[in-house]
Order: C-alpha cells, then structure tokens, then sequence
C-alpha cells in the first residue's frame, strides 16, 4: 500500500479549495487524489473513484511527493500542437485580408502554400486567438 506523506492543516485546506473551486478537472480530480490518499484511501480503492489506470494513480502520487502543488496543474507545452504555427501568424493574416468572405479560398491557399489540410473553423479559431 502506498499514501502520500501526512499533510499539514494549511495543506489540506489549500487542497480542499483547489478541489471545490479549480475551473480544471484533472486538477480537482488531483487534488482529490492527494486528500483521500492522505485519509488512507488504497491505491485500488482510488483507480475506482477517479476511473483512471492505476499508472495514473501512482504518477499522481509521484508527482505530489516531488512537486507538490504544481503538480496539480498542467505543464506548459503539454497538449496538441497547433497545426498553424505562431511563426505563420502575419502571411495567413495577409491571405486572409484579400479575401476575408471567402474561407474556403483561404483555405485552399494555406493548403498549397504550406502543406497542411485544415478546416474553416480550425481557421476561425486561430484568427481568433491570434
């Protein structure tokens, strides 16, 4: 059986909020992960709560004991790439302002232009962000 560290009050309480008011589910679900393991919670007992693997489980618990609370929230650069890179932001601008109605055309030409198949509304939401 494995149990993460006793935790302090202040601990507990900060992981009780984290928990009840994070906006990221995998970080409440990480946060509940630490509390209920620290209340003696087993390990097999956790994989049926979270309905994760039990690899999951025990690199939560890994990650606690050598990171503590940023190992809660994500790292940067996790996650899909974007298949438009922040380098091709200004020429997909300039394709865009000669023809601002016509997505479709637009996206046609990053097609020839770069290679890559995207759709409109992967286009809208880089024009978006960006």
């Amino acid at each position: 059986m494995r149990f993460v560290q006793p935790l302090s009050s202040e601990t507990q309480s900060l992981l009780e909020r984290i928990y009840r008011f994070s906006k990221k589910h995998e970080t409440r679900q990480k946060a509940r992960c630490i509390l209920l393991s620290n209340k003696g919670t087993t390990i097999n007992q956790l994989v049926l709560i979270f309905d994760v693997h039990l690899n999951t489980i025990y690199n939560w618990l890994n990650e606690w004991e050598s990171r503590k609370l940023l190992s809660l929230y994500t790292k940067k650069g996790q996650g899909r790439k974007s298949l438009l890179g922040d380098d091709k932001i200004e020429e997909i601008k300039k394709i865009v302002e000669d023809s601002p109605k016509e997505l479709k055309t637009v996206v046609s030409k990053i097609s020839e232009k770069y290679g890559i198949e995207i759709s409109t509304s992967t286009l809208k939401r880089y024009l978006k962000k960006n």
